[in-house]
């Protein structure tokens, strides 16, 4: 993953894939189902767009027809629902276009539009004489539409099916003609079992989705993580260190890195054994990740070296909250059987300069990192930006 919106710590993995709601179809993890339904709208932005084009294209196609079979009020009454439905399609199509992550909720909101105008241009036209078949079949394909192939959360998937149902009963009941009556409600029945097999295909369709797309979530965050500490590792930190330099360079603000190395860890896993040397590496990087604000990366680039990323922070205030982080691992305590151990580290600070590499920046930072191992350890060194 490429965004990282807090700092980068995330504990133990989980076994099994979380589960989307029987009924409702989402995630009960707040974040995950936020991500899911943003990668979803992005990815189907394009197929609405189209959609709701060819729905243009329709009702101006139409428009000769109502001029030669509708007079006077009728004519009028459906000129002005189609203005209305041309409107709502627009206007759809605007909210998307501005904010894609809007579309789970814009499509089946839309669909409940187009349905209701749809009710009423039936009317418009009159039930007597009209076709039932084709007055009422016009609802399978609105759910085709916007229950199968559109986007949307489980809640709505089931109000727009109900909608449509309830359509598909007023426009059958509303055939009072006695030679179309029985032929509309055999219409009306085929049509809900249509709509009652769309939604099921749907549902499946989108429970399907979502463990797919929490199966390739966890492998990314799998990928992207250290396996011993749950924080980010060396790709995790490169790939949110390129993302970070993306964003300092748009905003033109600062962007610091700092590098925190455990000072004689090989003692620890020489006395202690291996295990408590994991402990404490464990510990580190829980204490590390809490001490982090908003928008902070934590990631552990190997063995005992972590580094911090720290977006909007010029050199001079990187290098206090430096201070407060080596300060955190100074005060840590680890107990083994009936000793104590006890850790500090040698940081190194460095603020990337305009247009330099990641590897530059860091190779700055671990400069100064061994300066502050060469000056005592338990310190921070700073590597003041030079000009090319």
């Amino acid at each position: 993953m490429t965004d990282h919106p807090r700092h980068t710590l995330h504990g133990s993995l989980p076994v099994s894939l979380p589960r989307p709601s029987r009924w409702t179809g989402g995630f009960a993890d707040e974040e995950l189902e936020a991500r899911f339904r943003s990668e979803r709208s992005r990815a189907m932005r394009r197929t609405f767009l189209v959609v709701l084009a060819l729905i243009l294209v329709m009702l101006a196609a139409l428009v000769p027809l109502d001029l030669t079979r509708l007079e006077d009020e009728g004519l009028g009454a459906a000129l002005a629902l189609r203005a209305v439905f041309a409107g709502l399609l627009v206007t759809a199509a605007v909210m998307v276009w501005r904010r894609p992550e809007r579309l789970m909720n814009v499509a089946p909101g839309t669909g409940v539009g187009v349905t209701i105008l749809t009710v009423a241009l039936t009317f418009v036209y009159g039930l007597e004489h009209a076709n039932p078949v084709l007055d009422i079949s016009q609802f399978a394909f609105i759910g085709l539409v916007f229950v199968l192939l559109l986007p949307n959360t489980g809640r709505w998937r089931w109000a727009l099916t109900g909608i449509l149902l309830l359509a598909v009963w007023v426009v059958a009941y509303g055939k009072t003609d006695a030679g179309t009556g029985a032929e509309a409600e055999l219409a009306g029945l085929f049509v809900s079992g249509v709509l009652l097999a769309l939604l099921a295909i749907a549902h499946r369709e989108d429970v399907l989705r979502r463990w797919q797309f929490t199966a390739i979530d966890r492998l990314m965050r799998m990928s992207t993580a250290d396996p011993l500490t749950g924080v980010s590792n060396r790709r995790g930190f490169f790939d949110a260190a390129e993302a970070a330099r993306h964003r300092s360079r748009l905003a033109d603000e600062p962007l610091s890195v700092v590098l925190l190395d455990l000072d004689f860890f090989k003692r620890v896993n020489d006395q202690y054994g291996h295990a408590v040397g994991d402990e404490v590496l464990r510990r580190v990087a829980r204490v590390l990740g809490d001490a982090l604000k908003p928008g902070e990366t934590l990631a552990r680039l190997g063995g005992e070296e972590f580094a911090v990323l720290l977006p909007g922070l010029p050199l001079e205030r990187a290098e206090r909250r430096a201070h407060a982080l080596r300060a955190e691992v100074e005060a840590l305590c680890i107990r083994s059987g009936d000793r104590v151990v006890r850790m500090t580290a040698s940081v190194g600070v460095a603020c990337w300069m305009p247009e330099e590499s990641i590897d530059a920046a860091l190779a700055r930072a671990d400069l100064a990192m061994y300066e502050a191992k060469a000056d005592g350890r338990n310190c921070v060194r700073r590597e003041v930006a030079r000009t090319a």
